[in-house]
């Protein structure tokens, strides 16, 4: 009965996620994230309805432009974040294999 078991094909033009392309979308949105934040800071309180309310709404906005700049393209080191973690991943692999 085991040999009747079969593993499920692929699905067709399924691409698995880059995970080094998303790692460097991430890292680079949360520094504009912070980069943004600090311009932000600059525009005083008053602009977010007080002292209060900028605190919380200053770090939506923040994260919100930071997104939309990752979006479009961003400051363009997310692709070379990837690359190297991509090269980083591709030597442990080596290693690995030589080592067995």
């Amino acid at each position: 009965m085991v040999s009747d078991f079969q593993l499920p094909r692929p699905v067709s033009g399924y691409q698995p996620p880059d995970r080094a392309a998303e790692t460097g979308k991430e890292f680079e949105k949360v520094f504009l994230t912070q980069f943004v934040d600090e311009m932000i800071k600059t525009a005083g309180p008053a602009v977010f309805g007080g002292e209060d309310q900028a605190d919380m709404w200053r770090s939506f906005m923040s994260e919100a432009v930071a997104s939309q700049l990752v979006d479009q393209g961003g400051l363009g080191f997310s692709g070379s974040v990837s690359q190297m973690l991509s090269a980083y991943g591709q030597a442990q692999k080596d290693t690995i294999v030589s080592e067995e």
